[in-house]
Order: structure tokens, then C-alpha cells, then sequence
């Protein structure tokens, strides 16, 4: 019951591509790495999670998979 009524907020939220959490604008947060051609990773002030897919112009919050490969990128890098 609380997520039904949580998610239409979050839904607004992510269309205004602010973060659900904080309300931060997500298009000023720290950009993580890339996921593919069209779809990058960026990590919020409070450490929220996000995908930004570019051919759609919007974000989604990332699922652990999508996390656990970007960390994998940035420890083969280092």
C-alpha cells in the first residue's frame, strides 16, 4: 500500500529529472560512467543511483546489476 502511493510521486519526480530522495536536479550530479552508447550512470549527492538513457531523455533509478557493473569498470581502471 505505501509504495502505491509513493511511486506517483517518484514518477513526477523523475520526469522533472529531479532525485526522489533529495530533490536534487539530477543533471548536476556526479557523473559515474557509461553503461552503454546510449545510457550512462550518475550517482546523486545523497548517493542515490540513476540511469539517464538518452534516446528516451529520462532517468530511472539504477538496479543493482547496472551498480555492480559500473563498480567493476571503476576498479579496472584503477
Amino acid at each position: 500500500m505505501f509504495k502505491s502511493i509513493i511511486r506517483p510521486f517518484q514518477k513526477v519526480l523523475l520526469e522533472r529529472k529531479l532525485c526522489v530522495g533529495c530533490t536534487h536536479p539530477l543533471v548536476n550530479a556526479d557523473k559515474l560512467g557509461n553503461l552503454s552508447n546510449n545510457r550512462f550512470m550518475v550517482q546523486c549527492q545523497c548517493r542515490r543511483r540513476y540511469v539517464f538513457d538518452k534516446e528516451l531523455n529520462q532517468f530511472q533509478r539504477a538496479t543493482f546489476a547496472e551498480e555492480q557493473q559500473i563498480l567493476k569498470q571503476i576498479e579496472k581502471a584503477k
